[in-house]
């Protein structure tokens, strides 16, 4: 199981920065295009709904990179003076509620995404903009965040059983930050 979850990150923390970076560079140029388009009196068509779309994609696929990486904000004053069992018993119980609650949505944005692919559902702009690709990959986004959580809950529970380390982290306390000012 250990090799997996390694396998599992070291695929996601290689390929899906780009994934996330790709659509934030295309709505970076439809946007120049149609700032650039309106001076000259010919917006971009689509364009709030591209960026709408493509925004889905970048945010839901990145939070399961944050998820990942633990970079969300942590508020540890009271978590502090626990020892280091405690604290990853209590990251894994919180991570154990978040996984629950991604669970619960991505099956229900699964089931969204289920019922726009059948209708083949297209918003009515300028242009017809396809929204079910949009809602297929909000639905994947969700589902890897829940696999993340459910990843860190099983780390964190070998943390918290007594292991040093578990698939790539360390129970060891971190240094305390030397404070360079």
């Amino acid at each position: 199981m250990e090799k997996l979850i390694i396998g599992y990150e070291a695929f996601y923390r290689r390929f899906i920065p780009y994934l996330i970076a790709f659509p934030l560079v295309i709505m970076t140029v439809v946007i120049f295009i149609n700032v650039f388009g309106r001076k000259l009196s010919m917006p971009f068509p689509v364009t709030v709904e591209l960026v709408e779309a493509l925004l889905v994609v970048s945010v839901y696929f990145g939070v399961a990179l944050v998820a990942l990486e633990g970079g969300h904000v942590n508020v540890t004053f009271a978590t502090d003076n626990l020892s280091n069992r405690a604290r990853h018993f209590l990251d894994g119980m919180c991570n154990l509620l978040a996984a629950f609650a991604f669970i619960f949505l991505s099956f229900s944005a699964w089931l969204i995404a289920e019922n726009s692919i059948k209708l083949m559902e297209y918003r009515l702009a300028v242009l017809r903009f396809p929204l079910w690709p949009f809602k297929t990959l909000f639905a994947f986004g969700l589902s890897l965040m829940a696999l993340q959580l459910v990843i860190n809950v099983i780390k964190a529970f070998y943390l918290a059983a007594g292991r040093e380390t578990y698939a790539g982290i360390s129970a060891m306390p971190k240094a305390e930050d030397p404070g360079l000012g």
